[in-house]
């Protein structure tokens, strides 16, 4: 009887053991999944406590953790975990739902799959959403995929761990006599401690709006409402702050709903017309100056091509394999053009640019040269006037990340060569997304890394050699924005671009920027190469 009472409870136990390690339960650590979306692993490829999910059984959010108890509160999230998908390639993003902007805190672009991606990254935010949570999103992906996600944690610690130094003498004063200085404006401002907008008040007096692309405002269906209310909220409270603020953008190649270059060229060219009037006049008195058309020349310029018609240089698919520019498919080299006449109309008084990346390549700043030259030599003629249409010219700048200058090899007289060649046009030119990244091309936000004592001070000396030639074409450049303030933010996060890491402490950078000829006697640099 005794061995038959054993027998039993031994087949018992063994029963509740195997299905506790074969049932499904929905929290790892916190997280959780939609009912019926996943399966626990035991392990998978290497991997232990594996979540396997369906991403036909969910919606946007394949795995969650609820932030609800820090809603309204002031918090560093510390997050990591391997993702692992098969199926489709592509965007891996953790991101939190705290309208509006959705911040990432840990994101990869070209995730391939098959493989273990280990995803990172941190995070100050206030959460305001009744809600709030943290997810890795399913946006995006059309083909049925499955997701492997192993171990994920999340650390939360509860206070502000900004601290800025509001002693340092403001940018925007510095550089007073030279040119205005600014920075990337995006919705983050409005879920961040006010320390962190403070800082921009202290050194800033403009500010380039990163929240008036198309794909924000512009209706989901044609005919549909114009989604202006979170934009009016960024652009709102900065105004109120006395900043100038920079449009960025109204048209670009690709961060357009589909309906806007979809039907025959007659109706794409109304809806180009009708999203440029609506969207300048509904910010008439509060943007002072637009990039009415953003990155239409490709990259690689070469020699022959820097010599010929600039028309032959519009990016599209057949000479950046990456990218479809549906504008050009539609209404040919003449959108550009078609687009600025637009502006034009819908605000005499504004000022327009055009703004693109690389420019710091010769053959490329040539090649926008001639274009601008082409539109407003036309312009005129056409108006029997002296006003050109194109009035600015921005160069982005990212130095690093861009085929002009990987890994910071950055050619001192080929920046002098392009800014020569845009100055040249007798328009405003502006450094429009200023940052020089350490590490080449890494996409992501969130990671923030520490840097090396030769890396902090290698991209020191170039940002003060690029800001001491920046003074020396002073009257010219209308304006110069770096983009985003801290490391954290930046959307090449661990190259820490920027001017100050996440708690907003300044760098070595932050230092070169602020007297770049004291700092190049300093470390021996040379403004000359």
């Amino acid at each position: 009887m005794k061995n038959k009472i054993f027998l039993l409870i031994v087949i018992l136990f063994a029963t509740v053991f195997f299905l506790s390690q074969q049932s499904p339960s929905n929290n790892i650590n916190g997280f959780f999944a939609d009912e019926g979306s996943f399966e626990i692993l035991n392990n998978y490829q290497g991997k232990n406590n594996v979540i396997k999910i369906d991403s036909t059984r969910t919606q946007n959010s394949i795995l969650k953790y609820s932030l609800a108890q820090y809603r309204g509160r002031t918090i560093i999230i510390e997050f990591s975990a391997d993702v692992r998908r098969e199926g489709s390639g592509g965007l891996l993003n953790w991101q939190i739902n705290n309208e509006p902007g959705y911040p990432s805190i840990s994101q990869n672009n070209y995730a391939a799959p098959g493989i273990w991606h280990n995803m990172n990254g941190k995070i100050v935010i206030t959460p305001s959403h009744n809600n709030p949570i943290l997810y890795l999103t399913n946006f995006g992906i059309s083909s049925p995929t499955i997701f492997y996600i192993s171990n994920p944690v999340v650390n939360i610690t509860v206070g502000n761990p900004m601290t800025p130094d509001f002693s340092a003498i403001p940018l925007k004063t510095i550089y007073e006599n030279y040119f205005m200085i600014g920075n990337i404006i995006n919705f983050d401002v409005l879920h961040m401690p006010d320390n962190y907008f403070d800082l921009m008040k202290h050194h800033y007096n403009i500010l380039m709006s990163m929240v008036t692309y198309p794909f924000q405002l512009a209706p989901e269906r044609k005919g549909g409402e114009y989604r202006f209310t979170s934009a009016d909220n960024v652009i709102n409270l900065v105004r109120r702050n006395n900043f100038q603020v920079h449009g960025h953008v109204l048209v670009h190649y690709g961060d357009n709903p589909a309906w806007m270059t979809e039907g025959s060229i007659e109706e794409v060219l109304q809806n180009l017309n009708e999203y440029i009037t609506t969207v300048v006049r509904y910010f008439r008195g509060r943007i002072n100056s637009w990039d009415v058309v953003n990155e239409a020349i490709k990259p690689n310029i070469t020699n022959a091509e820097a010599r010929g018609d600039w028309r032959n240089c519009i990016i599209n698919s057949r000479n950046a394999n990456w990218v479809q520019n549906h504008w050009f498919e539609k209404l040919g080299a003449d959108y550009i053009e078609l687009a600025f006449r637009a502006a034009r109309a819908a605000d005499p008084n504004i000022m327009l640019y055009y703004n693109d990346n690389d420019l710091e390549q010769p053959n490329k700043a040539e090649i926008v040269r001639k274009m601008i030259q082409d539109i407003n030599d036309r312009y005129k003629r056409d108006t029997g006037g002296n006003r050109n249409l194109i009035e600015g010219v921005g160069s982005q700048t990212h130095i690093g990340s861009t085929v002009s200058s990987p890994n910071m090899n950055l050619n001192m007289n080929n920046v002098r060569t392009s800014l020569g060649k845009l100055t040249s046009l007798g328009i405003d030119v502006a450094i429009t997304e200023f940052d020089i990244s350490t590490r080449g091309y890494i996409r992501g936000e969130g990671q923030d890394t520490v840097m090396t004592t030769s890396d902090e001070l290698a991209q020191a000396v170039l940002y003060a050699r690029l800001m001491s030639l920046f003074k020396e074409f002073s009257s010219n450049i209308k304006f110069i924005t770096f983009c985003y303030v801290d490391d954290n933010r930046h959307w090449l996060s661990s190259t820490n671009a920027t001017l100050f890491n996440w708690r907003l402490n300044p760098k070595q950078a932050f230092h070169a920027v602020s007297d770049p000829e004291g700092f190049l006697r300093q470390h021996g640099g040379r403004t000359r190469r």
